[in-house]
Parts: structure tokens; C-alpha cells; sequence
């Protein structure tokens, strides 16, 4: 258990084990960095996925790649234990067609039942560069699934999406990469969709009026008074998330500003539990997990390294991750932290993780 730095002991992060065990599978070294959307279905039950890709492909970077396909388990009695995997078959086909890899980072769950799962769509030899995203629907608790549906007609990648009062909120980077990952053109945005009829259809809400060059990685949360605020990496300034705030539901922002991490914050994730905001992300130099807490979701503490290191080095290359908020049997809510971490030294081969953030 690690407690998180200037929390008096009352917030931890705890019960790390692997989800999926990528390392230790019936065709070899598996990985799966990219790809961790969950959601919990009508039914109670809690859907999380996760990429099974080549250990061996990536060229340099073997296992850090999306050459593969996604599954998901299911979990019945509030996270503590995992049905056996189940692929899905829309990602298996694009695999076999050998058009595009997919993952899927973010799932919603609408008040009628439906299920909304994002996929990225890449069409590069390992991550980059991008298509146009898609979804998929399920009416039946996950079982099965939608032809895709386009989600917006610019290529780009869907970095975060909320269900919220009937409507989804789909944040998406409009950036096909075909010059690099972090932006390199101007004139890109991220931009707001939307959707009012549970993943049916889907239109812009708007763009964030900001200069993007240099960002990649994107989340938002609507805060406690309603305002939805904007988290962005940017590479040339990585001390220092870009936020932005809007006070009307993502139709304006207001001015971007700088928001201070002391230990960087690499495809930053945000969640909400027991009065505390959660950040947690990739720290300095590519390597190692760290953990943020904060009274606002704006001002954050220094932050606490929580993951162990590997053959007495940090684990690199990995830690791509997201939560949610689970309430459990005794009614207390805790935080679902599902994140990739290397078990290669040798490489960047990852397995899959939970773990649990308590506020006491």
C-alpha cells in the first residue's frame, strides 16, 4: 500500500495485481499498452477492457504497439474478481482484415442501458497515424454489439468521454498524426462532440480555443459545480498541464492556463471520490506512475511515485490508464485504477493492473 504524499495518511493506493496477465499467455509474450475503457452496465455488472497485442512487434519498441485485437471480463460483484476474457469480434476483424488496428479507451453508459465504447482506428504500422474514430453500441449489458458508427468525419484520436443529463460528451484531439504524435500543425484542435441520443448520431459542440502545438493526451471532468474543466499534455511544457474551463456544459471555455505538476503528468487520467480529485498519469522521462490529489481539480499536490521498480529500474513506456468511480457491497465508494505496466526488462512488453485509490 502507498500512501499518497500530504493526504495525513487518507488517501492510499492499494491491492495492485495484474488484470491480465499478458506476460504468460498460450501464444507467448503478449502486451497491451493501449486500450483500458470500463464501464458499469444496467445490470450492475462492470465491463473493463484491454489490448492483446505482439510482444514481438514494434521494431525498436517490441510490445509497444497496437498490433492486435481487444478484449474484455466481466466483473459481477463490484471489481473484486474478473470473468474470463471475451474478445471483441469488431476489433478481431479489423485485425484479420489488416486495414486497422483498434483500441478502446473509453466507454459511457446512457440511462436507457446502452453501452458506447470509442474505438481508435489506426492505420500506421504500430500506433500512429489515425482514422476517423468510431463506436459501438450494446443494448444487452455488453454481449454484443453495433456495426461501428462514425463518430465524427475528422481523423483524430477520442481521448475521454461522459455521459452527463442525457447527453454524451466525446473529447477528441483532431490530430491525424500524420506528422508526429504531439500536434506539429497549426490550426488543430480538440474539440467537443456530442451525441443526444445514446450514440446514435453525433455533431461538434465545439473547439477549444487554444494553440495546440506541441499537445497530445487529453481528459476532462465536470467538477461539483458543474463546470467541465480541460486537462492537456503539452510536450514543450511538461511541468505544467494546459486547462481550461467551461461553465456552460462545453458550448464556451474560457482562457487556457497553466496548470503546475511537479512530476509531470504523461496522458493524464482524472477522477472524482470522497471529496478528492485524482490525477494520475506517466511521470518524468517517460517512466514510472505517479499519483496527484486535490481539493478542486485545479491545484494539485507534488504528487507520489506508486508504482515499484522493475530489476531496480523504473518501469518505462507504459502506464496508459484510466478509473472510475465503484461502490462497493459496504456502500463505500472507492476508485478503479486500470493502467499497462512493463514486465520486461528488456523490453516494453506490458501486462494490464488494478488497483484501488481510497479516501478515507
Amino acid at each position: 500500500m502507498k500512501i499518497l504524499e500530504n493526504s495525513n495518511g487518507n488517501i492510499t493506493f492499494s491491492g495492485s495485481e495484474v488484470f491480465a496477465d499478458l506476460e504468460h499467455t498460450p501464444i507467448g509474450k503478449r502486451s497491451g499498452h493501449l486500450g483500458h475503457a470500463m464501464a458499469e452496465c444496467r445490470d450492475g455488472s462492470i465491463l473493463a477492457f484491454y489490448s492483446n497485442c505482439s510482444g514481438l512487434h514494434g521494431g525498436k519498441y517490441q510490445g509497444h504497439t497496437m498490433y492486435g485485437w481487444v478484449e474484455y471480463k466481466r466483473s459481477t460483484d463490484c471489481g473484486l474478481t474478473w470473468s474470463e476474457p471475451k474478445m471483441l469480434d469488431y476489433s478481431y476483424k479489423c485485425f484479420l482484415d489488416g486495414v486497422y488496428k483498434i483500441g478502446c479507451e473509453k466507454a459511457v453508459v446512457c440511462d436507457d442501458g446502452t453501452i458506447v465504447l470509442f474505438c481508435l482506428r489506426s492505420i500506421g504500422y504500430s500506433f500512429e497515424p489515425y482514422a476517423t474514430p468510431v463506436c459501438l453500441l450494446s443494448h444487452d449489458n455488453g454481449e454484443t454489439w453495433s456495426e461501428p458508427i462514425e463518430v465524427h468525419n475528422e481523423r483524430g484520436r477520442i481521448y475521454d468521454a461522459i455521459y452527463r443529463n442525457g447527453r454524451i460528451y466525446v473529447l477528441e484531439f483532431c490530430n491525424s498524426t500524420d506528422k508526429g504524435f504531439t500536434c506539429e500543425e497549426e490550426g488543430l484542435f480538440y474539440k467537443i462532440i456530442a451525441s443526444d441520443d445514446c450514440g446514435k448520431s453525433f455533431y461538434v459542440l465545439s473547439a477549444l480555443p487554444f494553440d495546440t502545438m506541441g499537445h497530445a493526451y487529453g481528459n476532462m471532468i465536470f467538477r461539483k459545480d458543474g463546470s467541465l474543466v480541460f486537462y492537456g499534455y503539452n510536450v514543450k511544457d511538461e511541468y505544467n498541464l494546459t486547462g481550461l474551463i467551461s461553465e456552460d456544459c462545453g458550448v464556451t471555455w474560457g482562457e487556457a492556463f497553466k496548470m503546475p505538476v511537479a512530476k509531470i503528468a504523461r496522458n493524464p487520467q482524472v477522477g472524482y471520490v470522497n471529496g478528492k480529485y485524482i490525477l494520475h498519469a506517466r511521470s518524468e522521462g517517460g517512466v514510472n506512475f505517479v499519483m496527484y490529489h486535490s481539493d478542486d481539480g485545479i491545484n494539485w499536490d507534488a504528487g507520489t511515485i506508486v508504482n515499484e521498480p522493475l530489476c531496480g529500474h523504473p518501469r518505462g513506456g507504459c502506464y496508459y490508464s484510466n478509473n472510475m468511480t465503484v461502490k462497493g457491497a459496504d456502500g463505500k465508494e472507492r476508485l478503479l485504477v486500470q493502467y499497462s505496466e512493463q514486465y520486461d526488462p528488456a523490453a516494453p512488453r506490458v501486462y494490464v493492473c488494478h488497483a484501488w485509490v481510497e479516501v478515507k
